[in-house]
């Protein structure tokens, strides 16, 4: 029996984590080295904050394990052979696949806007702007895109650059309520953020962006403005909905022997999609790593996949944060949410330590 993951995030990990009691074989495939911890990057982007404190090696936190680590990149699947193929030329067969590749940036049809922005998806991605914005502190540095990434990366950055932060919506955060949303606004302001909304971006040259009333001149420029599915997966046999998603029901099932879990998973509770975050994707890996196993063993599938998140917790500084905790949503802002954003952090990490069987401080924050 062979059971192989696609992506090492954190439904990956989390997947594995169930998936494991089996003790069956089982490979990971993941082009990078390392976990990588994805909320956590906007903050490795300060000036004094290493980015590879926020990568857990695969071969630390795998020891012992059984799971095998294949660091190539997956560039098609064929569900009838049960192989996927890889970037290296490479086939791996499977009996049971897990698909977790997490999402890439997408790009709108804006001249020049890939050819001159910066995305943050990875640590590779983190690396590249980290590597920018060391050649001058006080740079121009650009965000577009006000939702949850961009927010974030304003407020990280605005203590040692000269930042603005473009949406093309009347607001930012639509993830949070229009208080909590407003909230940030004035935060970031007052620490120095312009702040720009309701101009669409049109155009971006080298050194300049046009937004529609505006021109902006710019030393480095971050895109935070949306994500999509992986390519490859248009390069498989796998049924797939209008946005190149796979389509999988609600428990995560693509094929009888397929399932998929993460931002490759559009989850929906009422009639509406589930934001895609890291909490989300740890819920979901958990989930799908428990209906693999029903499924190898002839058991019926988990009741469909209904989660109830326990927040959602942004920094706007180094001191404060925004967002909501507990299922009523109850708003948090300032200290105290940053407070427990570290905090969410750090259980993360001791969550991870404990599934995988490694001490504390094994993944501590240094």
């Amino acid at each position: 029996m062979h059971i192989v993951v696609v992506g090492g995030g954190y439904a990956g990990l989390a997947a594995i984590g169930e998936i494991q009691r089996l003790n069956t074989k089982v490979t990971l495939v993941d082009p990078v080295h390392g976990h990588e911890l994805i909320p956590e990057l906007p903050e490795a982007l300060r000036l004094h904050d290493p980015i590879e404190e926020h990568i857990v090696p695969f071969a630390d936190v795998l020891r012992d394990t059984g799971v095998e680590h294949i660091p190539d990149r997956v560039v098609s699947l064929n569900s009838q052979k049960r192989e996927v193929t890889l970037s290296q030329g490479g086939t791996v067969n499977y009996d049971w696949l897990v698909l977790t590749p997490g999402t890439v940036s997408a790009y709108p049809p804006i001249p020049g806007l890939e050819q001159h922005s910066l995305p943050l998806r990875n640590a590779h991605d983190a690396f590249r702007i980290k590597a920018r914005l060391r050649e001058t502190k006080g740079q121009r540095v650009v965000v577009v895109g006000g939702g949850l990434t961009g927010t974030e990366v304003a407020g990280v950055l605005a203590p040692d650059h000269d930042v603005w932060l473009v949406e093309a919506t009347p607001r930012l955060l639509p993830a949070l309520g229009v208080g909590l949303a407003c909230y940030a606004r004035d935060r970031l302001r007052v620490a120095g953020v312009m702040v720009m909304l309701g101009q669409k971006l049109l155009r971006v040259e080298d050194k300049t962006l046009e937004l529609e009333h505006d021109r902006i001149s710019y030393n480095v420029l971050v895109w935070a403005g949306g994500i999509q599915a992986p390519r490859w997966l248009r390069n498989t046999d796998l049924p797939l909905d209008e946005k190149g998603y796979p389509r999988a029901d609600d428990r995560g099932r693509i094929t009888d022997r397929i399932f998929a879990a993460g931002d490759v998973w559009r989850v929906q509770t009422d009639g509406q999609e589930v934001p895609q975050t890291a909490q989300l994707a740890s819920m979901a890996g958990r989930y799908v790593g428990e209906n693999v196993i029903r499924a190898i063993r002839g058991e019926p599938l988990a009741p469909p996949f209904h989660p109830s998140l326990k927040g959602m917790l942004i920094s706007l500084d180094p001191g404060v944060g925004v967002g909501w905790v507990l299922r009523g949503g109850i708003p948090v802002r300032g200290g105290s949410a940053r407070t427990l954003k570290a905090l969410s952090f750090r259980q993360y990490r001791l969550k991870l330590s404990r599934v995988f069987g490694r001490g504390w401080p094994f993944l501590s924050m240094g």
